[in-house]
C-alpha cells in the first residue's frame, strides 16, 4: 500500500546543504545555480535549520547600526538570522502517509530526512504530490 512505504523512497538524495555561516549572497547563488526551493542548514555536523526561497527572497542585505549615506558599510547577512531553526525533521522509515499529514499541519514545504543523526535527504509537498499523481488508479 502506497501510503505506508517509506518516505525514503520518495525523498530527493542529491542534498546542496548551507552552512549557518554562509552569506546569503552565496546561498542565493546556490540555489539559482542548482534550482533550488529549499536546503538544509548545518553546523557543526548537526542539521541546525532549513532555509526557503522564500528566506531569500525576504531578506537583503543591511546597511551596518549607525551607518548612513555613501559611505555606509554593509554587512552581509548569514544564513542563519534568516533560516527556520530546529526544523521538524523525519526518518527514512516514516511513511509517505506521516509525512503528508506533517505537511498538512504545519506551515513548511519540505521536510529533511534523517537516518539517525545523519541527513540523508529532502522531501518536499511537491513530491508528494507527484508520488500520489503517479499512483493514481
Amino acid at each position: 500500500m502506497l501510503i505506508k512505504t517509506p518516505i525514503s523512497t520518495i525523498m530527493y538524495k542529491d542534498l546542496f546543504i548551507l552552512g549557518a555561516s554562509d552569506t546569503l549572497s552565496d546561498a542565493e547563488n546556490t540555489f539559482r545555480n542548482y534550482r533550488l526551493r529549499h536546503a538544509p542548514v548545518m553546523s557543526g555536523g548537526e542539521l541546525v535549520g532549513m532555509l526557503s526561497m522564500i528566506d531569500l527572497k525576504s531578506k537583503q542585505d543591511e546597511p551596518a547600526p549607525g551607518a548612513f549615506g555613501m559611505d555606509a558599510q554593509y554587512m552581509p547577512t548569514l544564513v542563519h538570522q534568516v533560516m527556520t531553526p530546529d526544523p521538524i525533521s523525519v526518518q527514512v522509515s516514516a511513511s509517505i502517509l506521516e509525512v503528508a499529514q506533517m505537511f498538512t499541519e504545519n506551515d513548511f514545504h519540505a521536510i529533511p530526512v534523517l537516518d539517525g543523526e545523519k541527513i540523508v535527504g529532502i522531501v518536499s509537498t511537491t513530491d508528494i504530490i507527484k508520488c500520489f499523481l503517479d499512483n493514481i488508479e
